[in-house]
């Protein structure tokens, strides 16, 4: 089995986000090599706890090795589960100070041919993150779903404007042969776009993309974890998420602007005269937004890392 290497995206900015303290509970719902886990159990220092899960099996058998004393010692909590299972992550009974999660895929997911996430190394069109579950992989969608129906996940959660030249062109090579490998299925997205990509992205970004949302259901994991997780906030706790396409940064932005009072339908005219817990009430402002604009990684980072080139990081408090 191969090495779990991966870097950690935007780690300092996302761990020193939390505020955390010594003696304090934070949670990792992201775990992956380990970075910011390893930040956080140095934040809340032997006093504190800090509770850790990921869905790949070779990311949690990689940290189990890796952090064996603070296991060991109870200082780490570590769980083999999608973060969307929140509530089975850390008891009821224990606060939450600060919880983190970065949404992108992990450089082995990436790089491990196995895996079926790029079209940089052929390998079996899988895709799933937890590929030992019973869910139907990449290439079990592209062998039985209608032309209609790729289309539809290909223009929405990839939203690739040459979808249905993509679907028709994957309904008709199936005809022929299966499409069971990564290469593939990015010939296949290639040739069916009939035009000349300004960007230097392969013309199967948005595809590969929209497969790879679709089959591990990373939408509805976000809008359950981003619930689950604020509900489990102490008030004064932070919640921060990194998040690496426009469809899962919007579903985070909206709800933190929705807990900070922000949306449109909760806007309140100004000549009313009110108090500030008037205001909070009648807005149901149950957060703020530490900042109004997300964080970016910074020139170095991307230099050393090109795959955090597209990295956001924003950050809720618990009011």
């Amino acid at each position: 089995m191969p090495t779990f290497k991966h870097t950690t995206v935007l780690l300092h900015e996302l761990v020193d986000a939390l505020n955390l303290k010594a003696g304090n509970t934070a949670v990792d719902c992201t775990a992956g090599g380990g970075g910011h886990t390893s930040l956080m159990l140095e934040k809340v220092a032997s006093s504190g706890q800090v509770f850790a899960c990921d869905r790949d099996l070779r990311a949690i058998e990689n940290l189990n090795k890796r952090f064996e004393t603070q296991i060991k010692s109870k200082e780490l909590s570590l769980l083999h589960t999608r973060f969307s299972d929140f509530d089975k992550l850390i008891p009821k009974d224990i606060p939450c100070h600060g919880i983190g999660a970065d949404l992108g895929v992990s450089s082995p997911q990436l790089d491990e041919s196995d895996r079926g996430f790029s079209f940089m190394h052929d390998g079996p069109l899988d895709m799933r993150m937890s590929p030992e579950s019973m869910d139907p992989s990449a290439a079990d969608i592209v062998a039985s779903y209608s032309s209609e129906e790729l289309e539809k996940i290909i223009r929405t959660l990839g939203e690739e404007p040459k979808a249905r030249f993509v679907a028709n062109a994957i309904v008709k090579q199936r005809e022929l042969s299966p499409i069971t490998s990564t290469h593939q299925l990015a010939n296949i997205v290639a040739g069916a776009i009939h035009y000349k990509q300004k960007s230097k992205k392969h013309p199967a970004t948005k595809t590969f993309q929209a497969l790879r949302i679709y089959v591990n259901k990373e939408l509805e994991e976000v809008r359950t974890l981003l619930d689950r997780a604020f509900n489990r906030l102490e008030k004064g706790g932070r919640l921060a998420i990194i998040t690496f396409h426009s469809l899962e940064d919007r579903l985070v932005k909206d709800f933190f602007k929705e807990k900070a009072g922000k949306k449109p339908n909760q806007a309140i005219p100004r000549d009313i005269p009110l108090t500030a817990d008037e205001l909070h009430a009648l807005q149901n402002i149950e957060a703020k937004i530490i900042k109004p604009f997300p964080m970016l990684p910074k020139t170095e980072e991307i230099n050393s890392n090109p795959r955090v080139r597209s990295a956001k990081l924003r950050v809720l408090e618990k009011l």
